[in-house]
């Protein structure tokens, strides 16, 4: 004769059981989904479980001044905030919306030393970079526009 105590046990133990098996489903999922199924609270991190690929590229803003000499533009000059990736976003959107000439106007009239504005697309060879070459290897003028110098 089986006792009611021998019962709850085996009942108890399936359920730790059962929850155990859920627990690591749930958890083993995301190694095993498609990709397309990517979602909260459930997550692959697709962003970072990718290969990338070598060149990275970059919208940047840069004052050529008399001499020839190019240095970036500061956040506050370039987007009017002092966020990198605002002040990022800002030139990013305006190349892509083809109103590099209008943002390279407005940041001009921002600076007040004489010389060159250039809207950039910059291309870099990323591993390449971090071995010390730090040319990059493609470097497209979008737009460019003299500043008053006052």
């Amino acid at each position: 004769m089986v006792t009611p105590d021998y019962r709850s046990s085996v009942a108890r133990r399936f359920g730790v059981m059962a929850a155990s098996t859920v627990v690591l489903l749930v958890l083993a999922w995301p190694a095993v989904a498609p990709r397309e199924l990517d979602s909260f609270p459930i997550s692959n991190y697709p962003m970072f479980a990718h290969p990338r690929g070598r060149v990275t590229n970059f919208h940047v803003v840069v004052l050529v001044d008399r001499d020839g000499v190019e240095r970036p533009l500061d956040l506050r000059t370039v987007g009017g905030t002092d966020q990198p990736v605002q002040a990022a976003m800002t030139v990013q959107q305006a190349v892509g919306r083809g109103e590099s000439a209008q943002l390279c106007s407005e940041i001009a009239s921002r600076v007040d030393e004489a010389g060159t504005v250039q809207v950039l697309r910059v291309s870099y060879d990323s591993p390449a970079w971090f071995s010390g070459d730090q040319d990059p290897i493609e470097r497209t003028v979008h737009a460019e526009c003299e500043t008053d110098g006052s």
